[in-house]
């Protein structure tokens, strides 16, 4: 990965700057370009690209659709979808479209890494067993979580403070404090900016 320039196509910012780090200093890639939407990706040049890592769940073109015209314009360029979960069908039909990886948002930053490192070689990183449908999901976090503090967490994530979350879903600013207080202790996270990456990652609220 080292001295390659990497595109990641995603439209929540935190993520981006989780990859790049990633990226940056796991990897060594020696340049990032971000785009927030297929349709600002398309605003960068082929030339400048060695690889693209494409969100499967985005406003408007979603990633899977995205493939298809991602590739017209980045001919030669390999794409790999990221995701949240590891649907099979999902990946196979990523694979079906001409992606050359699936990469789930909760692996480590060292699998991502190996991953890319492979298609950059002209090789895949799709699971072996994807078209026997033995594929096995890992868990979420968010499988822990109530709904309600689901709800919470989504209006975390857009960035809303408990007094409008408490107006929003019409409860207490102190019931809304209990709910943050339970999310941070269920994912682990030290405060709401670590929830709202680790909940990105996890794609508890996509």
């Amino acid at each position: 990965m080292k001295n390659k320039h990497i595109m990641i196509v995603d439209d929540h910012a935190l993520f981006r700057t989780g990859m790049r780090m990633i990226l940056m200093q796991v990897g060594g890639a020696s340049g990032i370009t971000e785009a927030c939407s297929i349709k600002e990706a398309f605003e960068f040049n082929e030339s400048g690209v060695d690889i693209i890592l494409l969100d499967i769940h985005m406003p408007g073109l979603n990633g899977i659709d995205g493939i298809k015209p991602i590739r017209d314009k980045f001919s030669k360029v390999p794409i790999i979808i990221l995701s949240a979960s590891s649907e099979v069908s999902q990946m196979q039909k990523a694979k079906e479209l001409g992606a050359s990886g699936f990469i789930n948002k909760a692996a480590l930053a060292e699998e991502m890494v190996v991953s890319i490192s492979r298609v950059l070689d002209g090789k895949t990183c799709f699971p072996d067993d994807i078209d026997a449908h033995g594929y096995t999901p890992k868990v979420s976090l968010g499988n822990a979580l109530t709904p309600r503090q689901v709800e919470v967490l989504i209006y975390l994530c857009e960035g809303k403070s408990n007094k409008l979350i408490a107006r929003e879903l019409q409860m207490s600013e102190n019931t809304v404090r209990v709910h943050v207080s339970a999310i941070l202790s269920t994912l682990g996270a030290v405060n709401r900016s670590e929830a709202i990456l680790i909940a990105q990652r996890e794609g508890i609220t996509s």
